[in-house]
């Protein structure tokens, strides 16, 4: 008896599991369309300052005609906050994308590793090209930083960009989502 309650469970569990994929768009197929995967390797400083407070950090691609394509990552406490990473406000915050899904707590310095699918919010793949990546970085009661880098999502490139005060050297792997 046990034993048949167990497979209708399990049964139904699958079942509304794909329900729910079906219902929000979401497919294994999506993820495995995207042509492009991304590494970026972030450092975050300790600051001899005081108060320290944790920073604000906003990650996100741009075409290059800066138009918003996705957020890779975003890192506040607090919605309140976003408003502190401006460029990145400007350009996300205020047409109301949903980032639920790329949200996170503020970090304490050391090595942020942040991997990315090359989907966008919706689990669509982003089109292999030339994109602009962008990394801001905000603290309360602290400094602003912003940088963004070139990058072609479709084949193997490698980046360094120049650490600021709010973060540290950023390294930018990017490579055909079949490779790794």
């Amino acid at each position: 008896m046990k034993t048949n309650q167990s497979k209708a469970k399990a049964l139904v569990l699958s079942m509304v599991g794909a329900s729910l994929l079906l219902l929000s768009g979401t497919t294994s197929a999506n993820a495995v369309q995207a042509k492009s995967a991304m590494r970026i390797e972030l450092t975050i400083p300790k600051l001899e300052v005081n108060p320290y407070h944790k920073p604000y950090i906003a990650v996100w691609v741009e075409t290059l005609d800066r138009q918003y394509v996705t957020t890779i990552k975003l890192l506040a406490d607090d919605q309140e906050w976003y408003k502190d990473l401006r460029q990145w406000w400007r350009k996300v915050a205020r047409q109301k994308v949903n980032i639920d899904g790329v949200t996170g707590a503020t970090k304490r310095p050391g090595l942020l590793t942040l991997n990315w699918n090359g989907v966008n919010e919706q689990s669509q793949p982003i089109p292999p090209g030339e994109y602009w990546l962008n990394v801001e970085a905000s603290r309360e009661e602290g400094g602003r930083d912003y940088s963004r880098q070139k990058i072609t999502l479709g084949k193997n490139n490698t980046f360094t960009m120049a650490g600021k005060t709010e973060f540290g050297d950023i390294k930018i792997q990017v490579y055909p989502n079949d490779s790794k």
